[in-house]
Formats: C-alpha cells, structure tokens, sequence
C-alpha cells in the first residue's frame, strides 16, 4: 500500500513539474510558429504598394522583404483596399503586420502598436495645371474695379478733348454747333472716331497748327489709352488665373477638395470646418481632380508627388508648402512580440545602407 502511495506521490511530482514547463514550451512553439510565415496585411498606394495581378511591388513591400530576411521569416501576403480594413486586421488579429503608408497618429495607437517610423511624410496639396478662363471668368474680369478705373480715366480724357474740340471749332465749322450741349455732343464723336480710328476728321486738311497740334495729341493720348486699356486687361486675367491657383491652406476654404476617408487627410480637413470629398481609394480622386469636378486634393505627399511625376505628369502639379508632418510605420497586433525584432531589422537596415537603396529605387536620390 505504501508502495503504491509512493507511486502516485512521484508521479503527482512529475505531473506538476511538467505543468510547470508546458505553457513555455507552447508559447515557443507557437511563437516560432508565427515567425515562420508572417500574415502581411496592406493595400494598394503608390508607390508604396502597386498589386500587378498577384505580383506585389512598391517601397514598403520591399522594405518588408528586407525586413523579413533579416528576421528569416516568410511573408503571406493579404490584401485589403483601405486603411481602415488594414488596421482592422490587425487589430483584430487577422494579420500578424501590416504596412503600407500607414500614418502613425496617437488615435490609431489606441487600437494597434507602431515599430519606428521608416518614413517621414507630410500632407500636401495637389490641383490641377490651370486651363484658360472661362466666359465667366471673362465676364467677372471686365467688371473689375481696375478696368472700371480704366475706362472711367478714358471718359474723361474724351470729356477733355471733346471740350477742346468744341472750343476750336464751334465758330468755324458748321459740324459743330454753338450751343453747349449738342456742340459736346458732336465733339465727342469727334473724339471717340480720333481716339479709335485714329481719323482726323476736319483736322485732316486743316493748315492750323494748333488743330494739327491738338489732332496729333489726341491720337498720342489714344494710343496711351489703348496700350494702358490693354495691359489692365492682361494684368487682370493673369491675376486672376493666379488667384485661382490654390497655394496652401488658406486657400481651401470654399474649394472643393478630395481626400480619403479615415485618413489622416480628412482628419485635418475635418480640423478646418470643410465638408471634403472622401473617396475610399486615392486613386479614385485622381480623376474627379482630372475632370474638374474637385479643386484640389489633400493626401500624403510622396504619394501625390510620385503621381504627378509619373501619370499625371502634365496633369496636375504639387502646390504648397507640408501642410502637417507625419510618418509611416509599421502596425501590429497590441502587445506583438515582433516590434522589437522588427526595430532591430529596420535599423540595420538604414545602418547598412540596405533602406537608403530602396527609397532611392522609388523615389530618386534626394
């Protein structure tokens, strides 16, 4: 009987010093499991990932592969279409990381963990390249107040030469009657044809001096005020097509502006009180930007800067200074053991010279 007491004491014993040593054990099985093949969660945003059939490219999916060498892992990769579904799925555990061009705020840090920053972005603006303007636009140009001053100083250089007129001939030529009123009159004709036509009229055979005097002056005048009619109208128009132009943030307001929804672009739209209009990709803004059906764009700049050097180059131009700075990282599940390999890999990355190569590959050499 003791005997069999013994028996079940030291297997109790065995039993508990297994228990001890199991769960480490499983969480390295599981832990080696995961480093293994990596479920990589990310979504298309040049050029940070281009999806070609079911071939992926782009900056942050070579920067991964980079990654994932230096951690001797395999990569799964899974696609989604946002970013909201990104951070979703890594949230939710579905993927083990996630990276694209993912902005690290302190809101999404609440729901997913950031490695080290491995981009320095910022928000910029882009428009479109400006056309010639419209009827509308020509018709809001000549009832400006620099042209109304314009025409208004020529009414009343005629007024003065029609008087002159009237005050030289209104004894000699029968063309031209006595009285104030209807002499003024025709004296303006007289000056609207010499200014315009640049005709002298009665001065033309005149012998007078003093008539061929004033009718030489007048023509003198006509062309200052056609050459001056000229330039403000031109000054105009260029003043106008560069205030239409957006510069930066203060030009916004009143504009209808594009970004992506859950981003951190209408995030700071929705800072400024402006109603954007939110697309679920970026590059279905490109063409509401295209057909005029936007002003402009806010998203993050390399991504706006590669489309206006590559597709809508010609197209569409970056204005602006950053508009807010923010930076890429990459997410992972709350709590991942991966951030701190994952550090480790990037900054031996950028020591090496292993990162610098890549970013040059995709966006030239700074």
């Amino acid at each position: 009987m003791k005997r069999h007491v013994l028996a079940i004491l030291l297997l109790l014993a065995c039993a508990l010093a297994a228990a001890r040593t199991a769960p480490t054990v499983g969480a390295e099985t599981r832990t080696q499991g995961q480093a293994e093949t990596l479920r990589v969660v990310t979504m298309p945003l040049e050029p940070f990932m281009i999806a070609d059939g079911d071939r992926l490219t782009g900056f942050s999916v070579d920067l991964w592969d980079a990654v994932a060498k230096q951690l001797g892992v395999q990569s799964q990769w899974v696609q989604v279409e946002s970013v909201e579904e990104l951070l979703a799925a890594v949230q939710n555990g579905q993927a083990d990381v996630g990276i694209a061009g993912i902005s690290m705020t302190a809101e999404r840090e609440q729901s997913v963990d950031f490695t080290l920053p491995f981009f320095n972005a910022g928000l910029r603006i882009m428009t479109s390249t400006r056309s010639s303007p419209t009827v509308f636009n020509l018709i809001g140009i000549l009832f400006s107040p620099t042209l109304f001053k314009v025409l208004g100083l020529g009414l009343l250089v005629l007024l003065v030469i029609a008087h002159i007129i009237w005050l030289v001939e209104r004894g000699s030529n029968e063309a031209i009657p006595k009285a104030y009123l209807p002499g003024i009159w025709e004296s303006l004709w007289w000056a609207l044809a010499i200014l315009s036509t640049h005709e002298y009229g009665a001065f033309e055979h005149t012998r007078a001096r003093f008539k061929r005097l004033l009718a030489m002056v007048t023509v003198v005048i006509s062309i200052i005020l056609i050459a001056q009619f000229t330039a403000s109208v031109t000054a105009s128009l260029t003043v106008h097509q560069l205030s239409g132009y957006i510069h930066g943030a203060a030009d916004l307001p009143g504009k209808r502006v594009a970004t992506v929804r859950g981003t951190t672009g209408a995030a700071y739209l929705a800072g400024l009180h402006l109603n954007a209009v939110e697309v679920e990709q970026i590059e279905d803004a490109y063409p509401l930007l295209k057909a005029g059906q936007v002003d402009a764009i806010v998203f993050d700049a390399p991504v706006l800067l590669y489309y206006a050097a590559t597709e809508g180059k010609g197209a569409v131009q970056v204005v602006g200074p950053t508009l807010k700075d923010e930076y890429y990282g990459i997410a992972l599940p709350t709590g991942s053991p991966l951030r701190k390999p994952i550090n480790e890999a990037l900054l031996e990355l950028m020591q090496d010279g292993t990162y610098a190569e890549t970013h040059d590959k995709w966006f030239g050499k700074s």
